[in-house]
């Protein structure tokens, strides 16, 4: 019963991309010349965003003058289903926000990884990544990975303690404890209302913060940047808050009541984030808290944006998605972004999950994809293995890499570190021509040493049993086997996804486990709940209390209406 139940709910989360017609299929005979498109031959590729239709016509273009094949984007109308179904498309890109019962059920779901034109590509998704409803299988391919955390300017990490020491501090930052965190938070809040030298302890050193606000500091009102009307940011805190119970989507999808009621430390300390959260918002001019000026103010999701782009806020609470609003906010803001995960108070004694412990869990971000790439099942076989080879060329081949990192700047799924030549005057040219930002490659040696292939991460993003090589052993003389620079798979963008791509390589991520909840829970258990409590200028200990048994009931509800459906 179980399972059925999941394979209606996640099954339905793969989609997208059309393909109709197909024909040659083989490679101009020189692989340097630029072939001509065949007119009769044409893969189309569905999808219903408008952020990504861009990217996607850029991606296909270069994908017709490496091989011939003549292929193209089309972002569908309102009824994305309705045109996939009439136009019999083959490969389309599907919203995992989207409802996709009807998809599942309209039988556009196709199992790749027992697929042999695609086992290869399916085979290296991180269990974390992987849509398999029923534990098994794999029902497309993520598009490009999202980091959810704390994004912050690292520029305003430096005009509070200066440039010289903002490096460590963002580092220690990554990796401290809530507890350390939930000080900082406080102290930057101190300081925005009494700037002073005063001296904050991070991961066991010590830093100062400047005795008067200056630079970017100059605007800041406030530590987090939050909107009235939005879950999201909770609803990314709470992945990091199941990631302490479950190892999985799967786990979530099938957690039975028992495992529901047993989530009452882990969500206590959920709350108690939130609290926090929302004792320290930055407002226009200055910082607020809860109550009405939050709840009756215009704090929507541009304010949000605009607040944190204008440098009123610390820390955006939010996921690398909104890179965009963030350039039309302030164009060249996004060049110095950075992120640290979202913290919780919780023990080892309080973590249950395979393989997780509360150190884990604190210098984790939650990664994971919006959009997926799948086939059509009921697809002929020609224009199936069309579709397949489009996909392969994505992440197998290098002209097909270049033109993902050209087209979307982001972290694929296969982005990995490997070890380079010897350093010579042509590989450091070579090396400085990367786009990779610089903190890809340094961090305390963290990327340098986090070669850990995405393909061996555990389904909890738990790092491999050798997440690589210590900074002191990257020598020439102990390790003459490994000598050279530590080389990106793929170009990346900004800095700030070239952080997400040093947290995933090092294994140092938990998946978006918030999305395997039952279809309404953000909506209706958060959305609608978190209203009230954001009116409340303070929590008692009963609110808290509460609020954590609205999340178990509302929960357990849809747990009982979900099993009486199937049964």
């Amino acid at each position: 019963m179980k399972i059925k139940r999941f394979l209606s709910l996640v099954l339905s989360l793969l989609l997208v991309l059309s393909l109709s017609g197909c024909g040659n299929r083989e490679e101009p005979e020189d692989p340097n010349s630029v072939p001509e498109v065949s007119g009769e031959d044409e893969l189309v590729l569905y999808h219903n965003s408008t952020a990504l239709a861009p990217m996607l016509m850029s991606l296909t273009e270069e994908y017709s003058k490496a091989t011939g094949k003549k292929i193209s984007a089309k972002l569908a109308g309102n009824d994305f289903l309705g045109e996939m179904q009439s136009n019999s498309a083959v490969i389309y890109v599907v919203d995992t926000n989207s409802d996709l019962s009807e998809w599942h059920s309209g039988g556009l779901f196709s199992d790749l990884l027992n697929d042999s034109g695609l086992s290869s590509v399916v085979s290296g998704i991180p269990a974390g990544l992987q849509l398999n409803p029923a534990g098994i299988g794999s029902y497309g391919v993520p598009l490009v990975l999202e980091g959810y955390g704390y994004i912050f300017d690292k520029e305003m990490i430096s005009a509070l303690f200066g440039k010289e020491n903002s490096e460590n501090l963002i580092n220690d930052l990554k990796t401290c404890s809530f507890t350390e965190f939930e000080g900082f938070v406080a102290a930057v809040d101190t300081y925005i209302s009494a700037p002073s030298a005063a001296e904050i302890t991070i991961g066991g050193s010590k830093y100062t913060f400047a005795k008067e606000k200056n630079g970017k500091a100059l605007n800041l009102t406030g530590v987090f940047s939050l909107s009235s009307e939005s879950t999201r940011a909770m609803e990314h805190l709470l992945s990091t808050a199941l990631a302490a119970k479950f190892a999985s989507r799967y786990e979530v999808m099938t957690a039975a009541e028992e495992a529901v009621s047993g989530m009452n430390d882990i969500l206590s300390a959920y709350v108690e984030v939130l609290d926090l959260h929302t004792s320290h918002i930055s407002g226009a001019e200055g910082s607020i808290g809860r109550g009405d000026e939050f709840t009756g103010g215009d704090y929507n999701y541009s304010t949000a944006v605009d607040l944190f782009t204008r440098g009123n806020a610390l820390f955006y609470p939010g996921e690398t998605f909104d890179t965009a609003d963030f350039e039309k906010s302030a164009e060249g803001f996004s060049e110095n972004l950075d992120i640290i995960p979202m913290k919780l108070p919780l023990s080892d004694d309080e973590i249950t999950a395979a393989g997780m412990t509360a150190e884990k869990l604190q210098s984790s971000i939650v990664i994971g994809s919006r959009y997926y790439l799948t086939v059509n099942p009921k697809a002929d076989e020609t224009s199936s293995a069309a579709a397949k080879d489009f996909i392969n060329w994505i992440y197998s081949n290098e002209a097909g890499k270049n033109a993902f990192s050209s087209a979307f700047g982001g972290v694929p799924f296969n982005f990995e570190y490997i070890m380079g030549d010897s350093v010579t005057e042509e590989n450091s040219a070579a090396e400085n021509q990367s786009e990779v930002s610089s903190e890809s490659e340094s961090s305390e040696g963290k990327t340098k040493s986090g070669t850990a292939s995405p393909e061996n991460s555990s389904q909890s993003g738990t790092e491999s049993e050798n997440p690589g090589l210590a900074e002191e052993e990257s020598s020439g003389e102990e390790n003459p086997d490994l000598v050279g620079p530590m080389i990106p798979s793929h170009s990346i963008s900004n800095s700030l996804m070239a952080s997400v791509a040093e947290y995933y390589a090092a294994g140092n991520w938990i998946p978006d486990l918030s999305f395997a909840l039952p279809a309404d829970f953000t909506e209706k258990i958060l959305g609608e709940n978190l209203s009230d409590y954001w009116g409340m200028e303070t929590w008692a200990d009963s609110d808290r209390k509460n609020f954590v048994d609205t999340i178990i009931g509302g929960w357990k509800e849809r747990l009982d209406k979900e099993n009486s459906a199937v049964g």
